[in-house]
């Protein structure tokens, strides 16, 4: 098996047209004709996560977010570019392409929550594109929605603002979801929950009456690398398939 057989699958799952236009997702490191040993998943390529590949044996490693993000002028030594291509270890990454056809229905699901509502934000001709909302069977309060999200993404600090009414009609959108919450009130969404916003989009909830909910960047989208690897196992069950130890939350929490 090939890392361009890998790749191929990736664009099944997720085809990598729908990245958006800023993105640098797909094949960015290595040989794409690589027989490989071992596979390796991450939310983020850090020196750490390298390490810990090499270590294992690993010479593919597959991220959410791309190792290289904008045009790189020079590669310096111990850099993650630098030690991926030393440790001859391939990198694929799947960024926006995922957020778009895959990340919201993995948030609902952790939620529990049905797919029978449509994408917030459209992006593509073929309507897909970011976030998604559910209509609920019964509405459910902030602070209920707030702690399930606590709970299910294993977020140790959730932030929110309470509308102060029950939220029926509640979407999702994985990472930063500052860019949708427009076209989520467009569409009548009670409460939005993200990863994480800025203050100004906070103020857009007060003024808006919108619920909304920061329940962690890496919290919302290191569900990527579980679903990956289960995916993986299903369909290549012959390749050694891991979740780096070291791709943990950078930050603390008091």
């Amino acid at each position: 098996m090939r890392v361009c057989d890998i790749y191929a699958f990736l664009e099944q799952i997720a085809p990598f047209k729908y990245q958006e236009s800023y993105d640098n997702s797909g094949f960015l490191i290595g040989d794409k004709n690589a027989e490989i040993a071992k596979i390796c998943l991450a939310l983020d390529i850090t020196l750490s996560v390298i390490a810990e590949a090499a270590g294992k044996g690993a010479n593919l490693v597959i991220s959410h977010h791309p190792v290289i993000f904008k045009a790189l002028s020079e590669v310096q030594a111990n850099t993650p570019v630098h030690m991926l291509v030393k440790h001859e270890i391939n990198a694929i990454c799947a960024h926006t392409n995922f957020d778009a056809a895959v990340m919201a229905d993995l948030m609902l699901d952790l939620l529990g929550f049905p797919r029978n509502g449509s994408v917030i934000e459209v992006t593509s001709p073929d309507g897909t594109g970011f976030g998604r909302y559910s209509d609920l069977n019964e509405p459910v309060s902030a602070d209920k929605l707030a702690r399930q999200c606590k709970q299910v993404f294993k977020s140790p600090a959730v932030r929110y603002h309470d509308s102060g009414k029950p939220a029926g009609r509640v979407g999702v959108c994985s990472g930063s979801g500052g860019a949708v919450i427009d076209f989520a009130l467009e569409k009548g969404v009670d409460a939005l929950i993200t990863g994480e916003v800025k203050h100004s989009d906070m103020v857009k909830a007060v003024n808006f009456g919108l619920t909304l909910i920061e329940a962690g960047h890496f919290h919302t989208e290191i569900i990527f690398c579980d679903f990956l690897k289960s995916k993986l196992y299903e369909h290549f069950p012959h390749i050694p398939v891991f979740i780096a130890e070291n791709a943990a939350d950078t930050c603390k929490y008091i």
